[in-house]
């Protein structure tokens, strides 16, 4: 089997971590060691396999979905840092 090629920094850039060259050639042989083993899942037949909860005469059990009144929006603000017009102020996380 092919050993997968991963961009460990386009990795680390989305998880907004700095990595040296030895902790990228750690981490690149993990991964490759996590994909091949995600392979070798594949081999796996379970064209006969039954999930639970999916066995003759399951029930689903439920409750029934009923609408209900919500909370006032004075209770639901009550502990909010800040607030403004009836909505949640919160600190910019997009760039």
């Amino acid at each position: 089997m092919e050993k997968p090629s991963i961009d460990i920094q386009y990795v680390a850039d989305l998880a907004r971590i700095s990595l040296n060259e030895e902790e990228k050639k750690m981490f690149g042989e993990q991964f490759a060691s996590i994909l091949s083993y995600i392979e070798k899942l594949k081999e796996v037949k379970i064209d006969d396999v039954v999930l639970k909860g999916e066995e003759e005469g399951f029930k689903n059990n439920l409750r029934e979905d009923l609408p209900q009144e919500g909370l006032a929006i004075e209770d639901v603000l009550r502990n909010a840092p800040h607030h403004a017009n009836n909505l949640f102020i919160v600190p910019k996380i997009i760039e």
